[in-house]
């Protein structure tokens, strides 16, 4: 059981970069209730944006203690932030 984390410990954990720069933290989860798998992570990047981030666009990183955007999560990030 050391690759489980439980739901509420993934709220405010750090969202990063690829280059390690902080980005956010995750405020919410979104789970498929009829497959039980983490589908979306909604991430606050400032006071009153938040962006929902797929799961698959992040991994977590034990080093950091928080989840690195792959390049496609950090393509994401930037795009949705211009909107």
């Amino acid at each position: 059981m050391n690759d489980v984390i439980s739901l509420s410990d993934l709220i405010h954990k750090r969202v990063y970069t690829p280059a390690g720069v902080q980005e956010g933290a995750i405020e919410n989860v979104m789970v498929d209730p009829s497959s039980g798998i983490v589908r979306f992570a909604c991430i606050k990047v400032s006071e009153d944006v938040s962006i929902l981030m797929p799961w698959a666009a992040m991994i977590f990183s034990k080093s950091k203690s928080g989840f690195v955007l792959t390049h496609r999560g950090e393509s994401i990030l930037r795009r949705r932030a211009l909107d």
